[in-house]
């Protein structure tokens, strides 16, 4: 499987190691968390790679049930 952040990565040309570089992390280290096999990646490396990628995040409240049908 491959992730939305590994394809900017690519597209973008940057390299595993420069983008380890960037990240302050090893290139294995950026190997396993490309492939989801982190299991407890710190938030802070997350929001570094995607402002890195040129990407952001947004976060929105999820509506209940019970608000879908509200009238």
């Amino acid at each position: 499987m491959i992730h939305l952040p590994v394809i900017h990565r690519q597209r973008q040309g940057i390299s595993q190691t420069d983008m380890a570089q960037r990240l302050g992390v090893s290139r294995r280290w950026l190997i396993e968390f490309e492939h989801a096999r982190v299991p407890n990646p710190e938030f802070s490396t997350i929001l570094s790679a995607l402002t890195e990628l040129g990407l952001s995040l947004d976060v929105r409240k999820t509506p209940q049930p019970a608000e879908l049908y509200e009238w």
